[in-house]
């Protein structure tokens, strides 16, 4: 990888910082740590997902599902059955990925997953396991977790108090998802603004929004705005660029992040393997960008997240 090496030896650093890895049980072991290595990675944090297929199998939970897609404009008949290989395809323990990341300490850092549209009881069980498998924070996902905000307002301070307690960071992801959460409507109940009061009341925790509110293929950089303003409001808040180099790479967007003031909270994220690009290539991309000074890459690129995971 000579241009990547070469591009980074250019900004001052011989490693990355990836905060934004699916550790996905199809994908198997060796081809993940072979293409963190490739990039030059030398912090990666990896995603747990707590999400559960059979809630599609479940008669009135699919008909309410399939309600809420033809509302969003969602016509096509098999968008139910690709949104429930979706989710299987996305679905990885909190056990699994304690495993990985055990195996490599130095390199791994695991966060665990809790889905706020279960019961409580399931919640705390949750919550207890991740703090039992010596994880390092929780990843929620409304889309693919199917619950907004507002609704599971008391899960999810369950979850906030957990992660203040005890010094856990969230991941949170906003924007839209491939399938058939591409339609925004559907996707509604992962705006950035929905975080807001949650933010507010816990300032001791330490927010990625993945993906930035910008992620979709309909409408590129749709709710990043919101992103930016919650960002750029509170100082407990990073976003990340996973699935959404554009954002240092296009004009408007690295000229918006650097007029908040953000620059230092910008992290770097791949999505490896969602979308089906090596790590290296997203890497490069960002580093050869016009838009970037020499200080603003080495911050996005490992400075800010080392400076965030205390390493």
């Amino acid at each position: 990888m000579a241009l990547l090496d070469g591009l980074l030896a250019e900004v001052g650093l011989e490693g990355i910082v990836d905060v934004h890895v699916h550790p996905l049980p199809l994908l198997p072991e060796e081809e993940l740590l072979g293409t963190v290595e490739e990039a030059r990675v030398r912090r990666c944090i990896l995603l747990a997902m707590d999400v559960d297929p059979s809630e599609l199998d479940d008669a009135s939970r699919a008909r309410a599902f399939l309600e809420e897609m033809i509302n969003a404009g969602v016509w096509d008949l098999k968008a139910l059955e690709a949104a429930r290989e979706i989710l299987e395809k996305a679905r990885t323990p909190n056990e699994y990925v304690a495993k990985i990341a055990r195996r490599r300490p130095n390199l791994f850092v695991g966060l665990g997953s809790v889905n706020p549209s279960k019961p409580m009881g399931y919640v705390v069980e949750k919550l207890h396991e991740i703090e039992d498998l010596g994880l390092s924070g929780v990843k929620l996902i409304p889309t693919l977790q199917l619950f907004c905000p507002s609704k599971a307002r008391r899960k999810l301070k369950k979850v906030l108090e957990f992660c203040e307690r005890s010094n856990m960071l969230v991941v949170f992801h906003t924007g839209c998802d491939p399938g058939p959460w591409e339609a925004p409507a559907l996707s509604r109940c992962a705006r950035p603004s929905l975080l807001a009061p949650f933010v507010r009341a816990f300032p001791g925790v330490r927010f990625i929004l993945a993906h930035a509110g910008a992620y979709s293929a309909r409408l590129p950089g749709i709710w990043f705005d919101e992103a930016l303003e919650l960002a750029r409001s509170h100082d407990n808040v990073w976003l990340d660029v996973a699935a959404v180099p554009y954002l240092l790479t296009e004009p408007a967007f690295a000229r918006a992040l650097r007029e908040a003031g953000l620059m230092d909270r910008v992290l770097f994220g791949s999505d490896y393997p969602v979308l089906g690009t090596r790590i290296a290539d997203v890497a490069s991309e960002i580093l050869a960008s016009g838009e970037l000074a020499d200080d603003e890459k080495a911050g996005v690129m490992a400075l800010n997240a080392e400076e965030l995971l205390g390493s």
